[in-house]
């Protein structure tokens, strides 16, 4: 008898998921599978890396309440591209090219290093996959569309993001083809998250682990129109460069700083 009670149990709860899901819309269903969970995955990306100073006014215009600029006044630049999508956890192919400040009082951790990369706060992301920026925007990261690429010839690289087709930014640099060991560690970013109620400066701590080769002689042209406001933070001196092979996650977010959103009057 408490056999057959149990399968009429287990009848009726099987019964009531499947009628759940004859209820629910499709579109439904699909949204759903759309949405990405944190963490993600992507591993062996090339990413061309540029650390380079700009102007300081510019620099702290363009953080929210709850950060500083770092004393080095330096923008991070980061061009990659991630063209077999089965090196992803689940964002598939990617091209991408961001924009960071470096704020103080977020060092991060870097593996058997006395001391770690300063934090790096998001102001451009652009990104050529709409499920990558769908996620990120929902993280916090001012996610757009661009189109990046990176292409090494007899030894000289040159990354590219266009923009509705036009050039945005152009970087090069000699690069070498051996690898110079392994870093790694966490890199603290950071994103911006806003309600009409509430503005949410969220970290991302990302663990990250890579393969550097000599790179030498970089350069970074900002090649937008000057009115556009990323134009603002133009290179004055580029302080260091690297060609890398990288892993990384993209994390869970974690609220930093809360503050009311002002209402303009």
């Amino acid at each position: 008898m408490k056999n057959i009670i149990s399968r009429l149990k287990v009848n009726l709860l099987l019964g009531l998921v499947v009628s759940v899901f004859l209820l629910l819309p499709m579109s439904s269903l699909r949204a759903e599978e759309d949405v990405l969970p944190a963490p993600q995955l992507v591993t062996n990306a090339w990413m061309f890396i540029v650390g380079f100073e700009a102007d300081p006014k510019a620099l702290k215009a363009f953080l929210p309440e709850g950060l500083e600029p770092h004393p080095n006044n330096r923008v991070v630049l980061n061009m990659y591209t991630v063209p077999d999508g089965t090196e992803t956890s689940g964002f598939g192919d990617y091209t991408l090219t961001y924009v960071t400040v470096e704020v103080n009082g977020h060092d991060s951790y870097t593996k058997d290093a006395p001391a770690g990369y300063p934090g790096r706060y998001f102001t451009y992301y652009f990104n050529s996959s709409p499920k990558m920026r769908a996620f990120a925007k929902a993280a916090g990261i001012p996610a757009e569309p661009g189109f990046t690429t990176t292409t090494v010839k007899d030894g000289k690289l040159t990354a590219t993001l266009k923009v509705d087709g036009k050039p945005f930014i152009v970087s090069t640099a000699d690069v070498g083809s051996e690898f110079q060991g392994v870093v790694g560690g966490h890199l603290n970013y950071f994103g911006l998250l806003e309600t009409p109620q509430t503005r949410q400066v969220v970290k991302y701590p990302i663990p990250w682990i890579g393969y550097p080769v000599t790179t030498e002689n970089a350069t970074v042209s900002f090649d937008m129109p000057k009115d556009n406001p990323l134009y603002k933070l133009k290179p004055k001196k580029v302080d260091w460069a690297v060609w890398i092979k990288g892993s990384f996650v993209y994390p869970q977010y974690q609220v930093i700083h809360e503050s009311k959103t002002t209402t303009k009057k």
